[in-house]
């Protein structure tokens, strides 16, 4: 009983003990703000962020109290509490700056555009935001976070109902097949698909949706509401009603991971059909209800849109007071997104763009060039290492085959006049046979060692002794008539070398007379086993001290001559 109440309360107080580890690791605060800000669970997002700007000041952590910022920025955005978003905003921007932080800087300012377009009405200090979001992004060569302000960029563009954005659309949408980041070429071809609906291109339009959609699916994200809706309003620029209205309903569905302005915009294009239809009360209640979810989260997209479709709705249902209600708010927000002022502050802030990115392009082709140059260079260096080592080995080849034909013709040369000296020896040898050939046993005279020799050198040239592999001093001594003490010395006395370095002197030879005639096969082993040598490591060896090549090169050099 006792242990299952230990084993209880281990379990209990586990998760406890680990969730304790966990609110002290920095890394893994961050990383749970990051994916549930991703996620679209605000909350969420906001308890973790509190507790990292706590991790944060507790141990003086910059970085942590950064990002901490950051998320807590966005995710009160998001979650309607626009005053504490925006103080935490300014202050992740004051520290980023401070700690030269560029990545941190990105999402500071991508955070500052969507609080400019989705809370203060200003679409065009959001686009001021991004595009010094997307110049910092590329300096620092973070394009994820490029490719994530070229996004939002296209939608303060759509927004806006400016086509102009496409091009902007079609570089993410570069960007990300280029790093191969699933998340920037989903943004691209949403954006895209944006594009094309407002140039009525439904065509391209389906095209990149869908491919959104496959990337969403196969990747599990969660902007799900964001591509039924958009594939929505292309179906019903289509013509297809009933698929689009499915659609509408489909990204409703998502409202409680969704973003305000993409609910406000589902229920927007819902209305729309139904107002093509002439279904107008229906449509009403629709875009109540889209006006409502802006309020609750103090979201300012769609607005003007929403109010000035529910004066046409009123308009048409005989409900004139209403009607000129909402279309003097619908002028209201008009006035307040947008101005002639505004609009020349945009045009400069795209000519610095593109300037600031022509030069971008000159310097990255400048760098390219320098690389090419660089590496061809390194090429054309490799190359004439290569030959030049080439060159190297050939000429050491035919230098050494040189020398191995001169050994083998040095060879023949000699058994030319091994044969003229063993005539001159047999002469000699008729002119020993009158001495004696009995020895006295106590020593030999330098006459008797010279005519001992002469015999055993006769015994070797003419009756191929070396050729017993079981040759002893003993047993040639015995052939002599002399004993081994004797034989030894006078082998020393003559050739200054011990018996068997004598013996296999005749072996080499041997073995040199036959591979140097063109005409003997005989293979190599036969040819060790029948000079006598034990082994063939043994004849190889000695062979090569001899003549500086193997037998088998030997042969070959010799069939060249």
């Amino acid at each position: 009983m006792r242990i299952k109440i230990i084993t209880l309360i281990c379990v209990l107080w586990m998760p406890l003990l680990v969730n304790a580890n966990q609110s002290t690791n920095g890394k893994w605060l961050k990383n749970q703000s990051q994916y549930f800000l991703n996620k679209g669970d605000y909350p969420k997002a906001i308890h973790y962020g509190v507790m990292l700007r706590q991790l944060g000041e507790s141990n003086h952590n910059a970085t942590y109290q950064l990002y901490a910022y950051i998320y807590l920025g966005q995710a009160l955005m998001m979650n309607g509490r626009q005053q504490p978003a925006k103080y935490y905003m300014n202050k992740s921007l004051q520290l980023a700056l401070a700690l030269h932080n560029n990545s941190a800087l990105c999402s500071v300012y991508n955070g500052l555009g969507l609080y400019a377009s989705n809370v203060e009405r200003n679409y065009y200090r959001s686009i001021d935001y991004y595009f010094k979001g997307i110049n910092t992004a590329k300096h620092c060569g973070n394009t994820h976070l490029a490719a994530i302000l070229l996004g939002n960029l296209c939608n303060v563009y759509y927004w806006k109902q400016d086509p102009e954005g496409l091009k902007y659309a079609l570089e993410c949408y570069a960007l990300g097949h280029k790093q191969r980041d699933a998340y920037a070429i989903f943004i691209g071809a949403n954006s895209a698909a944006y594009m094309y609906y407002l140039n009525h291109n439904y065509t391209s339009a389906i095209r990149y949706i869908q491919e959104a959609e496959a990337v969403m699916h196969k990747n599990d994200f969660y902007d799900q509401s964001l591509v039924y809706n958009l594939l929505g309003k292309i179906l019903a620029g289509m013509g297809k009603n009933d698929k689009a209205i499915s659609e509408f309903k489909k990204s409703i569905s998502f409202s409680k991971t969704a973003s305000a302005s993409s609910i406000a915009d589902a229920y927007l294009g819902y209305a729309h059909v139904l107002m093509k239809q002439n279904k107008y009360a229906a449509a009403v209640p629709l875009l109540y209800e889209g006006v409502k979810v802006l309020d609750k989260y103090s979201n300012v997209i769609h607005r003007y849109d929403l109010y000035e479709a529910m004066s046409q709705c009123f308009e048409h249902l005989g409900k004139y007071e209403q009607s000129l209600q909402f279309f003097k708010a619908s002028q209201t927000e008009k006035d307040s997104l947008f101005n002639a002022e505004k609009e020349t502050a945009l045009n400069e802030i795209l000519i610095k763009y593109d300037i600031e990115r022509q030069k971008n392009e000159v310097k990255q082709t400048k760098l390219e060039i320098l690389q090419n140059e660089k590496q061809l260079q390194i090429t054309m260096m490799g190359f004439f290492i290569v030959l030049i080592i080439l060159v190297g080995v050939f000429y050491l080849y035919r230098r050494r085959n040189k020398l191995y034909l001169q050994i083998v013709r040095l060879n023949k040369d000699a058994l030319a006049r091994e044969k003229m000296l063993e005539e001159e020896m047999k002469q000699l040898q008729r002119d020993t046979d009158k001495l004696d050939t009995k020895y006295a046993a106590s020593s030999l005279t330098n006459q008797k060692s010279e005519a001992l020799f002469i015999k055993l050198n006769r015994m070797m040239r003419e009756n191929r002794i070396y050729t017993d592999s079981l040759l002893t001093k003993e047993k040639l001594a015995e052939y002599l008539g002399t004993n081994r003490t004797y034989l030894s010395r006078v082998i020393n006395e003559q050739t200054e070398q011990p018996f068997t370095k004598y013996v296999n002197k005749f072996r080499i030879e041997e073995a040199i007379r036959l591979l140097s005639d063109p005409q003997n096969e005989t293979p190599l082993k036969a040819i060790c086993a029948e000079l006598g040598f034990k082994s063939l490591s043994t004849f190889y060896t000695l062979f090569q001290s001899t003549t500086g090549m193997t037998p088998s090169q030997y042969r070959s050099r010799a069939k060249e001559t």
